[in-house]
């Protein structure tokens, strides 16, 4: 089981992209989709050395970013609730 420390953004971002991983491994049928996670995981993984105002602006273009099909996505749901908690850190 793994301990979610909240007050620990970088720690709930690499939490975010432990589970786009996973998904990127449960969905090797779905070529569209790992293309789109793995693209959410680039994505996520270059703005890793903002701060936090810009990491959650950053974040917030990712998720406009986000094509249609995949608005419902499980990763960009977890990506909205990702930015949600980093804004009530700030």
């Amino acid at each position: 089981m793994t301990f979610i420390d909240w007050s620990d953004a970088e720690g709930m971002v690499d939490l975010f992209q432990e589970f786009v991983r996973d998904e990127v491994n449960d969905s090797l049928a779905d070529t569209e989709r790992q293309r789109f996670l793995n693209q959410l995981l680039e994505d996520v993984g270059s703005m890793r050395e903002a701060k936090s105002a810009d990491a959650i602006r950053r974040l917030r273009a990712i998720q406009e970013s986000i094509p249609g099909e995949f608005s419902a996505d499980p990763a960009s749901f977890h990506l909205a609730d990702l930015i949600q908690e980093l804004e009530g850190l700030t």
